[in-house]
C-alpha cells in the first residue's frame, strides 16, 4: 500500500538515493538543470530534518520510499504577490519521484494528495512555481492554473502555478491514511535553503 508520511532523518540514505537516480535519469534524458540536481543531493535529502519546511515521503509497504516533496508556508517574493502571500497556502518544492517508477505517476499523486492535505488543513491554496516552461505545462495537466510568468533572479522565467485546496475522494484508493497525515506549519524557515528548495526541474 502506497502512504504520505512526514520525513525523518532516518530516511535521509534512502532519499539520497532516490534523488541522485533522478539526477542520473535527467542527465541521461539531457533535461534541463540537471546538473542542479546533482550539485544538491545531500542538501535536499537532509530535508528530512524538517529545519527548513515540512517534508513528506510516499512510500510502498511502510518502508520504501518511492517519492518526496517538501511544503513551505512562505511565498517567494519574486514569485508571489505582497496580496498573494497574505493567503493560507502550502508551496511545494523539491518533489522528486523514484525514475524507474515514472509509469505509475507518482508525481501527480502527490500534487493531488498536496490539494487534499490541505483542504483538511483549511488551507485555501496548493502554490508551486518553476523555471521550466515544460515543467510548468505538466503542472497545468494536474490542473493548477498558471497564474503569471516573471523574470526570477539570474535572468530566467519563473512560472507561478496554483490550485484551489479540494477534498479528492479518489486517494482512498491509492493512500493509506491515518494518524501519519499530520503537518507542522509554525516552521521557521531560512531563505537560502528556501530558494534551492523551490528549484523543481524534472518531471515526476
Amino acid at each position: 500500500m502506497l502512504a504520505m508520511r512526514p520525513a525523518t532523518p532516518e530516511d535521509k540514505y534512502a532519499l539520497e538515493v532516490m534523488i541522485q537516480a533522478r539526477s542520473d535519469w535527467m542527465a541521461k534524458k539531457k533535461l534541463p538543470n540537471w546538473h542542479s540536481w546533482g550539485r544538491h543531493v545531500q542538501a535536499l535529502a537532509a530535508n528530512c530534518s524538517g529545519r527548513f519546511g515540512d517534508m513528506w515521503v510516499l512510500t510502498e509497504n511502510s518502508d520504501r520510499i518511492l517519492g518526496c516533496t517538501t511544503i513551505l508556508t512562505t511565498a517567494a517574493p519574486w514569485v508571489w504577490t505582497g496580496r498573494e502571500a497574505m493567503d493560507s497556502a502550502f508551496y511545494l518544492n523539491a518533489t522528486v519521484t523514484d525514475p524507474a517508477q515514472r509509469h505509475r505517476k507518482l508525481g501527480t499523486l502527490i500534487a493531488h494528495w498536496a490539494v487534499d492535505h490541505a483542504a483538511r488543513k483549511n488551507i485555501s491554496y496548493v502554490r508551486r512555481d518553476c523555471t521550466s516552461p515544460a515543467l510548468a505545462s505538466y503542472y497545468e495537466r494536474q490542473q493548477f492554473t498558471l497564474v503569471r510568468t516573471v523574470s526570477a533572479p539570474g535572468g530566467c522565467s519563473s512560472y507561478a502555478l496554483e490550485r484551489r485546496a479540494q477534498r479528492i475522494a479518489e486517494l482512498t484508493k491509492w493512500l493509506g491514511y491515518g494518524r501519519i497525515d499530520q503537518v507542522s506549519t509554525d516552521m521557521e524557515i531560512t531563505q537560502p535553503f528556501v530558494n534551492l528548495a523551490r528549484r523543481e526541474f524534472a518531471y515526476v
